[in-house]
């Protein structure tokens, strides 16, 4: 038995499983910067424009989160204060991500998700995907706005008075 070969080898052996543990690693990172360098910009682009949008009403919160080859944006506000009505869409690294060349990737795509049923829709571009979630939202908001006005319970507590509206229609 060669002792000092067998040392050797599971020292070569455990040396090439961390070298692999550490590529692995920086692969790791690197898709992280290319998903982030890719989707965030993109993301946060589409919520200031949802923002400028809809940032007039009451309790809006526009917001973006880091998932793990996209960047979501959503929108969500309550009528009532009680309820809240939401919509999402996700700004989708697109290129193959087995790829170990991240700085490649240059396409992102876009998607609008229904919150009710969890399906995904693919829009073609920033713009297309602002419009999806602001018609998205602002329907769920019209339709909750006439419900509470219609019901007396709820009629009071509506945030959305006709004050604010009324200065909305205001030059500035």
């Amino acid at each position: 038995m060669d002792i000092l070969k067998l040392k050797q080898d599971l020292k070569d052996e455990l040396a090439d499983i961390l070298e692999r543990s550490q590529f692995v690693e920086k692969q790791k990172q690197a898709r992280e910067a290319a998903v982030d360098r890719l989707t965030r910009a993109e993301a946060i682009a589409i919520a200031a424009t949802l923002h400028e949008l809809l940032g007039w009403l009451p309790s809006v919160k526009v917001e973006t989160s880091k998932q793990s080859a996209a960047t979501a944006v959503s929108v969500s506000a309550s009528v009532t204060g009680d309820d809240v009505i939401s919509t999402s869409g996700l700004v989708v690294l697109s290129d193959d991500l087995m790829t170990t060349e991240f700085e490649v990737l240059t396409q992102a795509e876009y998607v609008l998700l229904d919150d009710f049923t969890g399906d995904a829709q693919k829009v073609e571009t920033r713009e297309a995907l602002v419009r999806a979630i602001f018609d998205a939202f602002t329907s769920s908001y019209r339709r909750r706005y006439e419900f509470a006005l219609t019901e007396a319970g709820l009629r009071s507590k509506v945030l959305l008075d006709g004050e604010q509206i009324n200065l909305l229609s205001q030059p500035q």
